[in-house]
């Protein structure tokens, strides 16, 4: 039965209201979520409901109407496995009836595991939600469940679903795309209705029972090869005009995350039972979205699975899209049957955020004995954002004090501020070690604006100095604190022809551990951190050594130490004074130095050390010399 929120309105015009009733309509509400049980099991349903009496032409009648006003439900919900109520726990096995039925605020929903089913109207007219991963528990979907959630392009429906709902996807005036798992035996009717369908791919092997579709004239309905001839033959199938059988042959592009305005690499991956000589595909972008071209040509380029004269080539098709042209003209196959097979360059749009499908539609893939085979069409998801990935502290640049804050959270400290979305680096709605390791990574590898300051000495601050000097080739950083620090960040710039080696913590900072990214050009970042927010020992002396060879100035800048609570000091840079003088070889002891001379490997003198092989020859005063191979 169509839902009574759809006619409500137009009832109360034409009918006297008599008497109305309200109730609650959940036994318990846990973290913001209602729930009723039943034994040991819970599910979430909704808050409350009335019961309306109206009279009309034809007598009296009651009419309940539910509804989530008093729910405080927006942008993203969690639903836990379990729940805990009253000192028993209950495993959440359902999506109940009207369950978030017209929460508009909701983007995005998490069902656990352990659901088996998603009732009806669960999640009508949740239009804010654009992406909803069902997972393999669940082996059913209501009537109306996601009726007039219009922020749906494309669904799909997995492969432990076994019966659709009448009505389930009615009015999901943007839903483009849908696939339909291969457990799915029953589609109720009019499961689609009013939906734009372009593309249905029916996993079944065997044609599920179903009402109408729309769009059976020109959409594309792509179905197991070996079932082509039955669903051609078989209500309603049958009255679908373009019938496309796939094989074990198809594309798969990975999801993506970007900050708006980056530029993308985006890999697309065949895996292929048949030997494939050739194929076109369809790129379909967002709007605002762009091809990157450099020198005229857009930016897309095979793998090293193409066979020796693979080319490939890129030109806008008729609808907008960008098709995609690849063969060689020997009819050599690409190699392996799996695996990165070619690769585009994207631009995202400035001042964009939210999730972007990227679609490949359209692809044939052609075998070395002439057959034609078709892939159904492959998605890679795009979420973008304007918040800064790794900036969890929101102070506008990622640094270790990214690192420990996100430590903190994960040690349940609470850290203020803390942006979930931003520690979230790999998209997974959880906090864990893993966005540590790529929070880390990312501020080994992202570049800093150079430093108009990098030779003034490190002030005297209120929570300590920093401060660097050189004995015998051996470099040390030292830090006078005036505060407990758990972490510490800079960046050395060495001059041209010295090279570095053999950094190590000292006693002071053994609890700690260090990072050491050598980025080139002489730029190297050091990284040191606790993860159970260990502090460095005592209030003075050497943090951190390292050996090297070469004459020069050291460059040490964008310093920072980080508290155990979070807070972050950033000294002044300052330089470190390498000569002939204080990086005399050890072996040399305290000898004075006469000359120093250059030769390359080939004997012959030269000015100054240069790239390759180098030997630098330093000559003391009494006579003795001591030979130092440097390679650049």
């Amino acid at each position: 039965m169509k839902p009574f929120t759809l006619t409500l309105r137009t009832i109360l015009l034409t009918l006297a209201l008599v008497s109305t009733t309200t109730a609650f309509a959940y036994d318990f509400m846990v973290n913001g979520i209602y729930y009723d049980f039943n034994g040991d099991e819970a599910s979430v349903t909704y808050h409350d409901y009335s019961k309306i009496q109206v009279t009309g032409s034809s007598g009296s009648y009651w009419f309940e109407y539910h509804y989530n006003y008093y729910a405080d439900y927006r942008e993203q919900v969690i639903i836990p496995e379990t729940v805990t109520y009253n000192d028993v726990t209950y495993t959440v096995t359902e999506i109940g009836a009207h369950a978030f039925e017209e929460c508009t605020e909701i983007t995005s929903i998490s069902i656990p595991n352990t659901v088996t089913s998603i009732g009806d109207n669960a999640f009508y007219k949740c239009n804010r939600i654009k992406n909803l991963t069902i997972p393999l528990s669940v082996t059913s979907i209501g009537n109306y469940a996601f009726s007039l959630c219009t922020g749906f392009s494309h669904f799909t429906i997995s492969n432990s679903i076994t019966d659709i709902g009448s009505y389930a996807f009615q009015n999901c005036y943007n839903l483009t795309t849908i696939v339909i798992g291969s457990a799915v035996t029953l589609i109720g009717g009019n499961a689609f209705y009013s939906c734009p369908l372009s593309s249905i791919i029916c996993l079944a092997t065997i044609p599920p029972d179903a009402g109408s579709f729309p769009n059976t004239n020109t959409a594309k309905l792509y179905v197991p090869k070996e079932s082509v001839e039955l669903y051609r033959t078989t209500y309603p199938w049958n009255y679908f005009t373009n019938v496309y059988g796939f094989g074990n042959d198809s594309f798969s592009v990975p999801d993506n995350m970007a900050f708006h305005g980056d530029t993308i690499v985006i890999p697309v991956s065949m895996q292929n039972e048949s030997e494939i000589t050739a194929f076109q595909t369809d790129i379909y972008l967002p709007e605002g979205f762009e091809l990157v071209m450099r020198d005229g040509e857009y930016q897309v380029s095979l793998s090293d699975r193409k066979g020796r004269d693979h080319v490939i080539m890129v030109n806008d098709a008729p609808d907008g899209a960008l098709r995609v042209l690849s063969y060689s003209p020997t009819l050599k196959a690409f190699k392996n049957n799996e695996g990165e097979l070619f690769y585009i360059t994207v631009k995202v749009p400035e001042g964009v955020s939210g999730s972007f499908p990227i679609w490949l539609r359209n692809t044939i893939l052609t075998s070395t004995d002439e057959e034609e085979l078709y892939a159904i069409d492959a998605l890679s998801n795009v979420s973008v954002t304007n918040i800064i990935m790794g900036d969890v502290n929101s102070d506008g640049i990622v640094t270790v004090s990214d690192v420990v804050t996100t430590a903190r959270y994960i040690l349940n400290y609470n850290p203020e501020p803390f942006v979930f979305d931003a520690a979230d680096m790999n998209g997974d709605n959880r906090i864990t070690i893993t966005d540590v390791v790529k929070i880390a990574n990312l501020i080994l590898d992202q570049n800093y604006d150079e430093p108009t300051n990098l030779y003034l000495t490190a002030p005297n601050e209120a929570g300590g100095r920093i401060s660097g000097e050189i004995r015998n080739n051996t470099v040390s950083i030292n830090l006078d604190n005036a505060m407990d620090y758990t972490a510490f960040q800079l960046d050395l710039t060495l001059p041209e022809g010295m090279t570095s080696s053999d950094f190590a913590l000292t006693e002071r900072a053994n609890a700690l551990s260090l990072n050491v990214k050598d980025r080139g050009n002489g730029k190297i970042r050091l990284m040191g951190y606790a993860l159970d927010l260990k502090t460095i020992k005592g209030n003075e002396g050497s943090l951190l050594t390292f050996h090297v060879m070469g004459n020069g100035e050291i460059g040490v800048d964008h310093i920072a130490l980080v508290t155990p609570e979070g807070e972050t000091v950033n000294p002044g840079a300052f330089a470190i004074a390498l000569d002939n003088a204080t990086s005399v070889d050890e072996l040399a002891g305290s000898k004075e130095i006469a000359h120093v001379d250059y030769y390359d490997v080939m004997g012959q003198r030269i000015e100054r050390p240069e790239n390759g092989v180098t030997l630098i020859v330093k000559t003391y005063t009494d006579g003795t010399r001591t030979t130092t191979k440097v390679i650049k």
